[in-house]
């Protein structure tokens, strides 16, 4: 069985209510990457929709902006910031926050079928 874990500390850019988005929300990521195959670690094109309008929302609040290393035009919505910055600044903080698993199965424990 799935071992919880403390939900940690607010993740930057995101309040409590989104926490619906993720059901994965407090659920073991070791766990679940054990548990579930990797060919099941899959995304659909509604999850990646929801993800841009998130880094797009976390972008406008601040939470996250051009750095020395990715100086992006945060009004550009067609180029953007680099996924390294997307990566350091919004998966990392918020995957890690939820239990340490990929966003992918924080969006599917259970697993997506590819």
């Amino acid at each position: 069985s799935r071992l919880r874990v403390a939900p940690g500390s607010t993740t930057p850019g995101m309040d409590v209510g989104q926490r619906d988005q993720y059901p994965g929300w407090g659920l073991d990521g070791a766990t679940l990457h054990r548990e579930v195959p990797p060919d099941r670690w899959c995304v659909t094109s509604r999850d990646l929709k929801y993800f841009r309008g998130r880094v797009e929302e976390n972008i406008s609040s601040g939470a996250f902006g051009p750095t020395e290393r990715d100086p992006f035009n945060h009004g550009d919505l067609l180029v953007g910031p680099s996924m390294y910055t997307v990566v350091d600044a919004y998966i990392q903080p918020l995957t890690h926050a939820a239990g340490g698993m990929s966003w992918a199965l924080l969006r599917h424990p259970e697993g997506k079928k590819c």
